[in-house]
């Protein structure tokens, strides 16, 4: 059996090891965007779905093939199994063609009807196809996850500069967070990055209050089960910000997420966090930090950084790191990093949506 997770660029690496470990998956094989594997049964799909914290879509993959005009009849073959009485097909287009994704769901969803009679419903569909065209590659299956796993349902008191929450999650993995570890975000905003951190640490599934929305609960003749293993966390997770607003809104979002317990909640400015955490304490600073740009000028966010990083190398231990997410302003806060001795262990680009994220991993020289 053939699965295919889609997931953000950038991101592919982290979201197959998150496969390997949640599920027994074999020939393990990532192209941009997308990660490709063997697995033993319908119930890995649904595990993934369901525990899943970096990706977007989990897919039962039926077919593959290079395109040659629009995709026709001869991909719904042998789909019996998988429709009873509502079925329909999503198609989602990336590159250059010249028919729209539309063109291809009126197309097939016509076909649909008229080979198997069956009453195609775009809202509340029993079995969801999806059709992935990538320029000349196609990929063709059992849609099992519906939703955007991205997306979370606590994120409910947002502003500007919002991360999604799968993102969120991915950079626990990059800056290598582990449950012992103290961590903290700085810069809190929604708190999304503290409640993905106290989610992980839980053993909490990102979905759990949204069960009834996956596809794979409406498909004919599957048979699964959701397990939850959460586990007690006694660990140290900081959400702080020198906004109230902030600090407010991410105590409410925890709350929803059935996090709140698990997170620390601080209105502090920069310059007293030696004060407040004293020297070596931290494992980890992990953040969306304060990006220049038409509201805030190139200097003032100079005098930002220069603050953070001299609290920094105060109150995390000698074996601290620094993960940080950036728009704009990156060859700044590098060379802020390097006045105070922290050094590049990595860094990359991944995409959330049309824009471009750089993460920085800094440690301690």
């Amino acid at each position: 059996m053939n699965g295919l997770v889609l997931t953000h660029v950038g991101l592919e690496d982290v979201s197959a090891s998150e496969i390997q470990q949640l599920i027994s998956a074999k020939d393990v094989k990532t192209a941009p965007g997308r990660i490709f594997f063997s697995c033993k049964s319908e119930q890995d799909l649904v595990d993934l779905c369901y525990h899943g914290r970096t990706f977007s879509k989990v897919i039962l993959l039926l077919s593959s093939f290079k395109l040659s005009g629009v995709p026709d009849e001869t991909i719904l073959k042998d789909l019996k199994k998988f429709i009873d009485k509502t079925a329909v097909v999503k198609c989602e287009r990336v590159g250059t063609h010249d028919f729209t994704s539309f063109d291809v769901e009126q197309i097939l969803n016509k076909h649909l009807s008229e080979m198997y009679h069956v009453i195609v419903d775009h809202k509340r569909s029993q079995t969801v196809f999806f059709l992935l065209i990538d320029d000349q590659d196609c990929f063709f299956g059992v849609d099992f996850s519906g939703i955007d796993l991205g997306r979370r349902d606590y994120r409910i008191f947002l502003g500007t500069d919002a991360l999604k929450g799968n993102i969120s999650a991915a950079l626990l993995h990059i800056a290598g967070y582990e449950t012992k570890n103290s961590l903290l975000d700085p810069f809190c905003r929604h708190g999304i990055i503290p409640i993905e951190a106290a989610l992980f640490a839980t053993n909490t599934s990102p979905h759990k209050f949204c069960k009834e929305k996956f596809a794979f609960a409406t498909l004919p003749n599957l048979k699964y089960k959701l397990i939850d293993k959460e586990t007690d966390f006694k660990g140290t997770i900081i959400a702080m910000d020198d906004n109230f607003k902030y600090v407010s809104a991410s105590q409410k979002n925890a709350k929803i997420a059935g996090v709140v317990k698990s997170i620390e909640f601080s209105r502090t400015d920069l310059k007293w966090l030696d004060a407040k955490f004293g020297k070596n304490f931290l494992d980890l600073i992990i953040t969306l930090t304060v990006q220049p740009g038409r509201s805030i000028a190139d200097n003032t966010v100079g005098k930002i950084y220069h603050q953070f990083f001299y609290q920094a190398e105060f109150i995390l231990k000698k074996t601290g790191k620094i993960c940080l997410v950036m728009k704009r302003g990156i060859d700044l806060v590098k060379s802020k990093a390097e006045e105070f001795k922290f050094s590049i262990l990595s860094e990359r680009k991944v995409m959330q949506g049309g824009e471009e994220l750089t993460i920085i991993v800094f440690s301690r020289n």
